[in-house]
């Protein structure tokens, strides 16, 4: 039988002190995780510089194609060191947030103190103004703005709770100036460059800018360039969400921050327009956060969070993610597996299927040519389209279309089939040359044969450029037999 998967949209899992031993990792790529997430929130360069000699070697003994995507921590704001047992706030109480390390300057009579990330202190104090709502420990303690007195910042409980240290503060419906590329990150980012992530992933970005600022600043260190996800969880990246699905290489759906900054009921409707908007341009999306959180304590999952799965998979996501149920729950590998088992089911239900009413971009040959072998491979009875492609882009285009046939990208380069872990549908092989015209349909017979992607006698239908095989020259698609190549020199001889 072929050797391909038959899960469509891929697994990202974010990997912790829970999957970070080479067994554990094993474990997690043969359950089928596709692109290993590494938080540069948590973490010495160190501890993540083993995780991807383990990620790479054991894909390596797998052999199977695993991506690393380093996702970079951005400009956290944070509360200061609190008390052990935390502060209770009680509604109505006010209270001063000043710049940790300091003792508050301008506190009132009846206020009381309470530390925030020196840092980062200044810069959020200049942009709030009296009303703004700043919330803390994802939105579960409420606080409201009365005035701000240079650095620090009096506010007015509205909803009360229990706080401890370094919990995290969000600021929804205020545009903040603070870079989303902190020197933290620049130096992660030089780290990541150096031993060759695939990805790198921009943590709260606000604009088509930011991401073209990081893409700068990489290109500087090297030509090699890592791919740059976007992470939409502001309330000003939903209103630009265009222009930097346009300028990125992949979006992610980090719904975590984006339910405290617009509101949880608002994030539903969000994902799917996110979804949307990347399926119709090719531009692979990943969506996260609490996909299965239950999981992190239990071996099966809630009916909710199946659905979830499903949904996302339904709305036609390339890749859907975990989170802490892989980096510090109880059933990594488990969660893995029932996540996997949730998109294949899925996938399986026509009637829910991916988005296949996407035409080609007028004028666009590569288009044409993918979107038509997408729909031949399905009217012939083929059993796979084999995607001859140097840099990935042709077979970025054919999964646009979404096929129903599996698709094999035959490529020269494992770094940019790394790549293609991210896209929906896509598997994929690397041989040490794509050869010329002549011995072209002998070598992919050879290569979906050894690797099982088909059998003798089978229909494939396979597309390329022809007939020098440049980048950039998808000109070609045919519907080939396997065996036939073999047939003809047979009779010839």
């Amino acid at each position: 039988m072929p050797n391909s998967s038959p899960r469509k949209v891929k697994i990202v899992c974010t990997l912790g002190p829970s999957s970070s031993t080479p067994e554990r990792i094993s474990a997690l790529i043969d359950a089928g995780m596709d692109i290993a997430r590494l938080n540069f929130s948590h973490g010495t360069h160190e501890f993540h510089s083993r995780l991807i000699d383990t990620v790479r070697s054991c894909a390596a003994a797998a052999g199977k194609t695993v991506a690393i995507m380093q996702d970079l921590q951005g400009p956290k704001i944070r509360l200061g060191k609190l008390p052990p047992e935390g502060v209770e706030l009680q509604a109505g109480q006010k209270y001063c947030l000043h710049p940790e390390g300091s003792s508050p300057r301008t506190l009132q009579p009846g206020e009381l103190a309470l530390p925030i990330m020196a840092e980062i202190a200044a810069a959020v104090a200049a942009d709030v103004r009296p009303g703004a709502r700043i919330l803390f420990d994802d939105g579960k303690v409420a606080t409201r703005a009365l005035h701000v007195d240079g650095a620090e910042i009096h506010v007015q409980v509205d909803v009360g709770g229990k706080l401890t240290s370094h919990k995290g503060m969000n600021l929804p419906g205020t545009p903040l100036s603070i870079p989303c590329l902190t020197e933290k990150d620049r130096e992660d980012m030089k780290f990541g460059v150096s031993r060759n992530v695939d990805a790198i992933a921009l943590s709260f970005v606000r604009s088509a800018e930011d991401i073209l600022n990081l893409k700068d600043e990489i290109r500087a260190l090297t030509s090699e360039t890592p791919m740059v996800v976007a992470k939409i969880e502001r309330e000003e990246a939903v209103a630009e969400m265009e222009s930097i699905i346009e300028v990125s290489d992949v979006l992610l759906v980090a719904r975590g921050d984006m339910a405290v900054e617009v509101g949880a009921w608002r994030v539903p409707s969000i994902q799917k327009q996110l979804i949307k908007s990347c399926n119709e341009l090719g531009v692979p999306i990943i969506t996260a956060t609490q996909m299965l959180e239950s999981m992190i304590q239990s071996p099966t999952p809630t009916r909710a969070e199946a659905s979830d799965v499903a949904n996302a998979v339904f709305d036609g996501t390339d890749c859907v993610m975990l989170s802490g149920e892989t980096a510090s729950g109880e059933y990594p590998v488990e969660a893995v597996k029932v996540m996997s088992r949730i998109i294949v089911e899925s996938e399986n239900n026509k009637d829910f299927n991916a988005r296949r009413d996407i035409l080609p971009l007028p004028g666009s040959i590569v288009e044409s040519i993918e979107f038509s072998a997408s729909r031949i491979a399905n009217h012939v009875g083929a059993v796979a389209i084999a995607c001859l492609t140097h840099s990935g882009m042709a077979a970025r285009v054919l999964a646009k279309y979404r096929p129903y046939k599996p698709v094999v990208a035959i490529m020269d380069s494992e770094r940019q089939l790394r790549r293609l872990a991210f896209v929906w549908g896509v598997r994929g092989v690397t041989i040490p040359q794509i050869v010329g015209t002549d011995d072209l349909f002998a070598m992919v017979e050879s290569t979906m044969l050894q690797y099982k992607f088909a059998e003798n006698d089978d229909f494939i239908v396979v597309t390329a450029g022809v007939p020098t095989l440049r980048r950039g020259t998808t000109n070609m698609i045919k519907v080939h037999k396997i065996g036939a190549q073999s047939e003809r020199t047979q009779r010839k001889s």
